[in-house]
């Protein structure tokens, strides 16, 4: 995995969320930024994000044991050609009997064969590297997107971000 990198598309749309990949970097393109697989501070982000996973999906399952609002990133294998793992944003979600969740691709994949942005994809809860939750003060989580916000001329992402990824009475 040494020589993979994680890229991140950035949207210049603020009410879509950011989309990292783990994939050889493809030619320069607007919108994107480049991490690589080792880089501490994504990988602390994405670690953050999963130990905080289990406060969001409690959060947003409702009674009867559909995900309600939010949006998760996933990683996926890339194919047809292996390019590592590309990242992208899921919504909206629901979780199935065997606890696999479901939702619709939000972003173009890079690397994801004839998937289309809206495909109906299935994945396990391990595959999730971040979440988004809306509130009129900004997106909560976002942990990679902080990251990436962080990056020289990206400052208008934290526009769109509330204070804190975690909302105060989740602390």
């Amino acid at each position: 995995m040494n020589n993979l990198f994680r890229i991140t598309l950035i949207t210049l749309l603020l009410a879509t969320p950011a989309l990292a990949q783990k994939v050889e970097p493809p030619a320069p393109q607007p919108g994107l930024e480049f991490f690589s697989a080792g880089d501490v501070t994504m990988n602390a982000a994405i670690a953050e994000a999963q130990r905080t996973l289990p406060l969001f999906l409690d959060h947003v399952t409702g009674a009867d044991g559909q995900i309600h609002e939010g949006s998760v990133k996933v990683a996926f294998q890339t194919f047809p050609t292996d390019q590592g793992v590309e990242i992208i944003w899921v919504s909206p979600l629901s979780r199935n009997a065997d606890g696999t969740f479901q939702g619709r691709l939000n972003n173009q994949p890079f690397h994801l064969g004839d998937w289309q942005r809206g495909d109906l994809v299935t994945f396990p809860e391990s595959a999730i590297e971040d979440w988004s939750l809306p509130s009129p003060s900004g997106r909560y989580g976002n942990y990679t997107t902080r990251v990436i916000a962080a990056q020289p001329g990206n400052g208008h992402l934290f526009d769109s971000l509330a204070p804190s990824p975690l909302p105060p009475e989740w602390e």
